[in-house]
């Protein structure tokens, strides 16, 4: 993979390039923020998060039926990594009695990071968390994860100009 190029006096950080494709090839899609999930896990039941939280989910155990340690809060429709981060710490916020006992208990909390991959020749610096947005997630006990998911090829009338 080729190096990417400096811009003059930028701190070291790469130069913003659009490599454009001059074969029949398919190109890739750019890199998109998807969403921020809140991941979190436990020894003991969820019971309280769950039903503080009636709009999360709780993914499948070995025995194909809910797991009662494990649930996925999405932050849904969020147009930043900033806002998505914010709508779950308000959930988080506003937790009281056994559903923030359960929070605490909890031995992972974390705020997966989605993003789709992008193809080549563009740097993605779309997520972005201010200072204050980080303290707050270490406040609750929380913790980063970003989960880059593979490239799509992007499709003839699927061009999002920005």
């Amino acid at each position: 993979m080729p190096k990417a190029r400096l811009s003059p006096g930028s701190n070291n950080r790469p130069a913003r390039t659009t490599r454009r494709s001059h074969s029949g090839a398919s190109r890739m899609g750019d890199a998109l923020f998807l969403t921020i999930d809140l991941d979190v896990r436990s020894r003991r039941s969820l019971a309280p998060l769950i039903s503080a939280w009636p709009e999360a989910y709780q993914p499948l155990s070995g025995k194909r039926r809910p797991d009662s340690r494990w649930l996925i809060l999405n932050a849904f429709v969020a147009e930043t990594a900033e806002a998505a981060a914010k709508s779950l710490l308000g959930h988080v916020s506003r937790l009281r009695g056994d559903a923030l006992l359960s929070w605490k208990q909890a031995y992972r909390r974390t705020f997966d990071i989605g993003v789709r991959a992008g193809g080549p020749g563009r740097v993605f610096e779309e997520v972005q968390l201010t200072a204050v947005t980080l303290r707050r997630i270490a406040a609750v006990g929380g913790q980063i994860q970003v989960t880059v998911y593979p490239a799509e090829p992007a499709s003839s009338g699927d061009e999002r100009k920005r």
